[in-house]
């Protein structure tokens, strides 16, 4: 246990800074890798509004900084999830429960087929179709 705390003590700071890259925290994390560049908060633009910028796609006015990450924070990262798990497996029950009542209704209600049903000569063509009797 003490050999584990000492190891988690030594690790370079950059290993904290890029597990906490995804969450759109808004805050400016220091990075000591970055340089002159302008160090901006961890804001996501999907979290931006639709209307309003220069270049609509990615939802940045023109001149703008590019994050140093934006390849995470940009408009074409995986999405940004607010549901908790609870709702999104209530969703996915109901979803599979609304299929479960639709298909009991279809087979309950047992529509009728649009065409007659074929019939054959002779009880159904047995004999020359090669059935055991």
């Amino acid at each position: 246990l003490l050999n584990a705390r000492l190891a988690a003590a030594s690790r370079p700071s950059m290993l904290v800074v890029r597990a906490q890259s995804t969450l759109n925290t808004g805050k400016v994390v220091e990075d000591p890798q970055i340089g002159d560049y302008p160090n901006l908060p961890y804001n996501s633009s999907q979290a931006r509004g639709p209307f309003g910028w220069w270049d609509p796609q990615d939802k940045r006015n023109f001149g703008e900084n590019v994050h140093e990450e934006d390849e995470i924070m940009g408009v074409w990262a995986p999405d940004l999830h607010t549901y908790s798990p609870y709702k999104a497996l209530a969703q996915i029950g109901v979803f599979f429960a609304s299929m479960a009542a639709f298909a009991g209704f279809i087979y309950k209600v047992n529509p009728e087929r649009p065409v007659i049903q074929r019939t054959y000569p002779f009880g159904g063509l047995t004999e020359e179709l090669g059935a055991r009797e």
